[in-house]
């Protein structure tokens, strides 16, 4: 045999060592791993009775409904059960009661000061049912004197979210 020969079998050979050695030692490993989720229950509240400051006459000062008063506002909140959730009530400054067209300021009566049981903000616990009872309250400004007669009124909005 020749050198070239020889030479040309050895890196051949070394070369087929060393592809066998990296084949050999590399090693393939696995793991599997679960995709979870978890679906709760939409939360939902329905409006069962108005928040009524009942009849009032012009001049008349400011008429406070508290939560507890038979005349508050009620709602269902229903959803997953023993769940906490928080409640989200209107700010002063944003309902306003109208009759007629509106437009004066004694078509207009203010509503601030809303108050609710369970308090706003993260209160709200539903019971082992999914279900809890949400009383709102809140304070009807004083009238005019020349307030305009008639029947006032306006929709407002508690929001709830877990």
């Amino acid at each position: 045999m020749n050198f070239k020969k020889i030479a040309a079998t050895t890196c051949f050979l070394s070369m087929a060592t060393v592809g066998v050695l990296t084949i050999d030692s590399a090693k393939a490993a696995s793991a599997t791993a679960q995709a979870l989720a978890v679906v709760t229950a939409a939360i939902n509240i329905t409006q069962v009775a108005d928040l009524d400051f009942g009849s009032a006459v012009q001049g008349d000062a400011s008429n406070l409904v508290a939560p507890g008063d038979a005349s508050a506002a009620e709602f269902s909140v229903t959803g997953q059960p023993n769940t906490a959730y928080t409640i989200t009530l209107p700010a002063d400054g944003t309902v306003v009661m109208t009759t007629g067209a509106g437009s004066s300021a004694d078509e207009q009566i203010a509503v601030d000061s809303f108050a609710s049981t369970p308090a706003v903000g993260a209160n709200g616990l539903l019971d082992g049912s999914g279900a809890q009872t949400l009383k709102v309250g809140a304070t009807r400004a004083a009238l005019s004197g020349t307030q305009v007669v008639g029947n006032y009124s306006t929709n407002f909005t508690v929001d709830v979210v877990y």
